[in-house]
Formats: C-alpha cells, structure tokens, sequence
C-alpha cells in the first residue's frame, strides 16, 4: 500500500508543532516578552493541537489499512508498559519507561517510534506524572526519542542493533535532558546570567541557555543515560526479538530511510526476498543466542 499522504502530513505537523513550542525563544524571542506566565496558558493549546494531530493518525491507520486495528491495540499494550514502568518515578533523570520507546522505534520504524512515545507520554502522565503544562513537551520529546531509535542504522545482527541502541540511549539521554528543559527555562531561570533576555538574540540566549544546562542539568541526564544503556543492554534482546516477530507478522518495513508508511511502513500479502532473508538470519540468530 502507498504511503498516504495526510498521515504523512499529520506527522510532519506534530513535529513543527512541537519545534515550534521549543525553539520559539530563539526565534522569536521577543514575541511573548518576559511575563512570568509560563506555559499555563498555551500549554492547553498545544496539548489539544498535539492530540487531535495524533488522533488523526490513528484514525487514519485505522480507516485506509496503513497500520491496521492490531498495530494501534499494540500502541496501546507498549502504553501501558510505558505507563507501569514509571510507576517508580524517576531517578534523578531516568526512568524504565524509555526502554519501551527505545525499542518500540528500533524495531517498528521512526514514525511509529514518534506516536509511541508521545501517546505512552501522554497516558503516565494522565495515570501518574499529573497533567500540566509540561506534558504536551514531554509528549514531543519522548516521541523525537522513538523517532530517533527508528532511523538508527540496522546491522545484520540483534546484538549489533543492541550495541547500538545501548549508545543511542546514552547520547538521548543529554539531548532529551537538554530539550525539555527549554519548556520553561525562558520563564523560570530569572535574570540572572543564564536567563533569557529576549533583547539579546538568539544566539547569545543559545550561549547562556547552554551555560545553564551544563551548570544544572548534564550530571542529572548522566543518569538517565546510564540508565538507559544498562536497560537497554539487559532487556533489550528479548524486547527487540519480540517486537521484531511483531512487525514480520504484521508486515512492517522497519529500515531507516526505506520507502513506506510514515507511521511504520507498507503492507502487503507477501514476503518480498528480502524479508524472508531477513527472517531466516533473524531466526538463525535467536538459535545461537538463547
């Protein structure tokens, strides 16, 4: 089946959105001016924009077969794993809950990757993490997570793809750190050296949002990225080898940069050569690694 062209559309949406909703200090970092609000406001906005855009995509999977009623009930199931596993909080900046998104990305595709996080996002922090005018920026950098897992490069073997993932994990732990602070750091950082002064431009707040992250935040997201590579190391195998067996039956392309789905790739009666190939060596692999 062709790739539809509204998921396309609505995907790529939700990503503009969320740039938007980080980046605007920067870009127009005199558009709001320094009012001390936060995000209370907007954020409702910007959660209900994001919703309706993911509702859409998987209205859409659903009603034109791109990924089918059983990929979205896997949404769902991979949510709420997201959603026990944060039962324990984080700590300091890591939480299990990533290791789904990690792996759910890896082994479905980077569209998937990015609906799966932000709906899993969305789902704890409904059961667990609070709603507030946080969440919508979780949502979009969780699912940037998932995205990011799905474009990695795909070795011939899991253990390999294992490896991989492990550092990827690491690396995301800074960037997702880095990223979300930017929700409320034009607002609650002060006017002090590392605050935001929208006279100044945009890169001289890069510069001071930057001092602030290293001086605040880096040795908290160390934690996440230990976690996450230890995690990822550990469970990481058996998580895969499932999701893996998943997407064959369920027939998703999953290789970064093929041609497919947005959401995860193209459906189609028959296994081409390559898939069954690919099974073969999977297969093979899970016999020498029990």
């Amino acid at each position: 089946m062709r790739s539809s062209p509204l998921r396309n559309l609505a995907l790529v949406g939700a990503n503009l959105l969320g740039l938007l909703a980080f980046l605007w200090p920067f870009v127009l970092p005199v558009a709001a001016g320094s009012t001390g609000i936060g995000h209370e406001q907007d954020g409702p906005w910007i959660i209900a924009a994001l919703l309706g855009i993911l509702g859409l995509l998987l209205f859409v999977e659903l009603g034109r077969g791109g990924m089918g009623p059983k990929a979205v009930a896997l949404v769902g199931v991979l949510g709420a794993a997201m959603v026990a596993l944060r039962l324990p909080g984080f700590v300091a900046g890591f939480s299990p809950m990533f290791v789904i998104v990690l792996v759910a990305g890896s082994a479905f595709g980077p569209g998937f990757g990015f609906v799966q996080g932000a709906v899993g996002t969305f789902a704890s922090g409904l059961f667990i993490g609070g709603l507030g005018p946080w969440l919508p920026f979780q949502m979009v950098a969780i699912g940037w997570v998932g995205m990011g897992a799905g474009l990695l490069p795909r070795t011939r073997s899991r253990g390999g793809r294992i490896w991989v993932l492990a550092a990827y994990g690491a690396a995301v732990a800074f960037a997702f750190g880095a990223v979300i602070n930017l929700w409320f750091w034009p607002y609650r950082a002060g006017s002090s050296a590392l605050g935001w002064a929208p006279e100044l431009g945009a890169p001289a707040n890069l510069a001071r949002y930057g001092a602030l992250y290293l001086a605040t935040s880096a040795w908290w997201d160390a934690y996440g990225a230990v976690g996450n590579a230890v995690l990822v190391s550990v469970l990481g195998r058996p998580l895969l080898a499932a999701l893996d067996r998943a997407a064959r039956r369920m027939s998703f392309t999953t290789g970064a940069g093929r041609a497919g789905g947005a959401l995860s790739g193209e459906r189609s009666g028959r296994h081409s050569p390559d898939s069954r190939l690919g099974l073969a060596a999977d297969r093979s692999e899970e016999r020498s690694h029990p």
